[in-house]
């Protein structure tokens, strides 16, 4: 059983992770780890890299208008993708 929470004090979504700065409540020390996206929304369990106690995060969702301006960059990435195909092929 963990005997920290780690307290997510800011995250940011990138294409592959969740970037979290999180906050140790055993030692109050902050620090930054990343957790794949496949994670999104649980609650994962891991050790402190500073003071190594063991806790969990609830790792956060994102929020349907982040999710649309994912899928948003997602689709001009592959047309840019096409086009570029397109005028190497020609």
């Amino acid at each position: 059983m963990p005997n920290a929470i780690f307290r997510v004090q800011s995250h940011k979504f990138t294409q592959d992770n969740i970037q979290t700065t999180l906050i140790c409540s055993n030692c109050d020390d902050v620090f930054s780890k990343e957790f794949l996206l496949d994670l999104e929304g649980q609650t994962i369990e891991f050790k402190c890299p500073v003071c190594g106690t063991a806790g969990e995060a609830d790792l956060p969702y994102k929020t349907e208008e982040e999710r649309e301006e994912f899928d948003d960059d997602l689709d001009e990435v592959e047309e840019e993708n096409v086009e570029e195909i397109k005028s190497i092929i020609k």
